[in-house]
């Protein structure tokens, strides 16, 4: 058993960048919608002995605000994976993790405008921050790319995944305590579950179901990683070492998913990295932890899942 929640969160975070990167490689075999929906079945089912006790005692509850749990999965769950793993077909694992990074502090964005919740200038200057870095990644580092809104669709998207991520967020902040976290996780994977069928049925209705005959052995391994890894063994880590540790501090290992997703972009796909990447992670990650220096109440409205 690991004891120490900076392992667990190096561990977890490393998991994290591992399904940017291993999305990205696997995605041109599987619909990327019905990856995402293939996961997150995959997890429910791993999960849901972990939570039937609190599901069970709870139930009542959770039956009487499902439009708070639909919403969790619709948004943070299976929307926002369906767009990492959308995003990852056009842009590199390397701009997309890079954006997401861009995600706690557009959690403190909406907190203002949606909750308001107090902003000091450190979070505003946090705020600006990584915007910029977020811009120049997107823009390639050239201005004229910026001026010409000649964006790649897959940063566009990612920006929708962290948006999603945000909305996320709010919902949770507001309906996260009604039942304990084990039950709102559970409850929430099958209300995005539930709901985003449609999606996934239409989804193979227009592209065939050919992809089906084309899966190697790698394919499905990947999968059992997606269900397993990043899902809930991250889940389970990233909350004991929290625990420990606190949401403040945890929260600032958020920024080795970029420095992994990286990596295995570089070694595995081949990316290359560019000027711009660096600068803006730079600046992201500058901004995350200016805006991350704030008391436990606002810190504990903060979490991440990939």
């Amino acid at each position: 058993m690991i004891k120490s929640p900076h392992l667990l969160l190096v561990l977890a975070t490393l998991f994290w960048g591992g399904n940017i990167a291993l999305g990205r490689a696997v995605t041109g075999s599987i619909p990327p919608l019905t990856l995402s929906y293939l996961r997150w079945t995959e997890a429910f089912l791993i999960f849901l002995p972990l939570a039937w006790r609190e599901l069970k005692e709870h139930k009542d509850i959770l039956l009487a605000n499902w439009p708070a749990f639909a919403a969790l999965g619709l948004t943070g769950i299976l929307g926002f994976n369906m767009c990492v793993y959308l995003a990852v077909q056009y842009t590199t694992a390397t701009n997309t993790a890079l954006i997401n990074s861009f995600s706690p502090v557009t959690v403190i964005l909406f907190s203002f405008i949606f909750l308001k919740e107090r902003i000091t200038l450190r979070q505003l200057g946090g705020i600006i921050f990584s915007f910029a870095g977020v811009v120049l990644i997107i823009a390639r580092g050239k201005w004229e790319n910026l001026i010409g809104l000649t964006f790649n669709k897959g940063d566009l998207i990612m920006l929708v995944a962290v948006l999603l991520w945000a909305v996320y967020s709010m919902v949770l902040k507001l309906k996260g305590r009604l039942a304990p976290s084990k039950a709102v996780f559970a409850a929430s994977i099958l209300g995005g579950l539930i709901f985003t069928t449609p999606l996934i049925i239409y989804e193979n209705y227009q592209g065939g179901i050919e992809w089906i005959r084309n899966l190697a052995p790698y394919h499905y391994l990947s999968l059992l990683y997606f269900g397993i890894f990043p899902t809930i063994v991250s889940f389970l880590f990233f909350n004991k070492a929290m625990l420990e540790l606190g949401p403040n501090r945890a929260n600032i290992y958020q920024n080795l998913v970029v420095v992994f997703a990286s990596l295995f972009g570089i070694i595995f796909l081949q990316e290359k990295l560019i000027y711009a990447h660096l600068l803006g992670g730079v600046l992201i990650i500058t901004g995350v932890y200016l805006t991350s220096q704030m008391g436990k109440a606002q810190a504990d409205k903060i979490t991440v899942k990939y």
